[in-house]
């Protein structure tokens, strides 16, 4: 990495990092604050939509790489508008309608001009015109939602976005300013997120990175799309696991809740411990297969298939989507005991 470019992020690290204490003063004197409820894992009032900061430094990094608005990707707007969309949604509750219309006019949006790739399965490449794009705006959608649901506990969000990144770039030795600028931005807003977070990112930072790391994989950013979807996969699993189980219990699946297995860890372990065991689980199992898949791209389908199965497994006897885990040693300690 030159050394403009290692002055360029660190600039971005600061910079955030600076406006995100500036937000956090603003925010209580503007009461933007999330309130501790029975679904919260934070206890004392904590100010909310600070992802902004993170939003405006690489909004303003990319539009200075690309010498301005003319030559911006367009596909990058999405992301943003989503963000606006959240930011205000975190000020004062939007009516679900129009704040899900809007949140899929952004997917759209993105989708048109992201397109969707050709897809390696063995080796064989397959194109899906259309339907791709149908597929691809679904899933950009469903991954926006699944960040947020995944937004539970301090510094897990933004230290996914940073190891999703970062392991991207690593793979695949493309280092650009776009991702190089999220990822030192990210880093500088998990300076003042990581236990205990001073500020939250809120549906705004959740919303857009959601948006944009989808983006950024459909486009095959660094590497292929198999490799972003395996360096995702503990979120994939998680989410995709949690709402199936809920969904053949019958729970109407479009309220609120905590029963992620990760938030199961976090009730049993604490949510600092439960954050390193997430970036463990990254750097130990999920990081070499994405390797292996950037390598490997005619069998990174099926390396995406076995670093979710075991997580799957690990995630269920967690408890996702379940009231209670499976195994004892997971449970909290009260409730072991109530039930022993």
């Amino acid at each position: 990495m030159s050394p403009s470019l290692l002055v360029f992020s660190a600039a971005c690290t600061f910079t955030t990092w600076a406006i995100a204490h500036a937000y956090r003063r603003f925010a209580f004197r503007a009461d933007i604050l999330a309130h501790p409820n029975e679904r919260s894992a934070h206890e004392i009032p904590t100010p909310t939509g600070a992802g902004i900061s993170f939003i405006i430094v690489w909004s303003i990094a990319v539009l200075l790489d690309a010498g301005g608005f003319r030559h911006l990707d367009p596909s990058w707007l999405g992301p943003v508008a989503a963000a606006i969309i959240g930011y205000i949604d975190d000020r004062r509750e939007l009516p679900v309608l129009p704040r899900a219309l809007a949140y899929a006019a952004a997917c759209a949006w993105s989708i048109y001009w992201v397109g969707f790739p050709e897809i390696n399965i063995g080796g064989e490449l397959f194109s899906f015109g259309h339907f791709g794009l149908a597929f691809g705006f679904l899933s950009l959608l469903w991954l926006m939602n699944l960040y947020n649901f995944m937004d539970g506990i301090d510094g897990l969000a933004i230290s996914q976005a940073i190891f999703v990144l970062s392991g991207a770039m690593l793979i695949g030795g493309n280092v650009e300013p776009a991702g190089l600028s999220l990822a030192a931005t990210c880093l500088g807003f998990a300076l003042i997120n990581w236990p205990k977070a001073k500020v939250f990112m809120g549906d705004a930072g959740s919303m857009f990175l959601g948006l944009l790391l989808g983006v950024l994989a459909l486009s095959e950013f660094a590497v292929n799309v198999w490799v972003w979807m395996i360096l995702l996969a503990w979120f994939l699993t998680d989410a995709c696991l949690t709402i199936t189980v809920r969904l053949f219990r019958g729970d109407p699946i479009h309220r609120s809740h905590n029963l992620h297995a990760y938030q199961h860890l976090t009730r049993r372990f604490g949510a600092p411990k439960t954050l390193y065991i997430v970036l463990t689980v990254n750097l130990v199992w999920v990081l070499p297969i994405a390797y292996l898949g950037h390598q490997t791209p005619e069998i990174a389908a099926f390396l995406l298939i076995f670093a979710a199965i075991p997580l799957l497994v690990c995630q269920f006897v967690c408890g996702a989507g379940q009231l209670e885990p499976r195994l004892e040693y997971f449970k909290p300690r009260g409730s072991r005991e109530a039930t022993i």
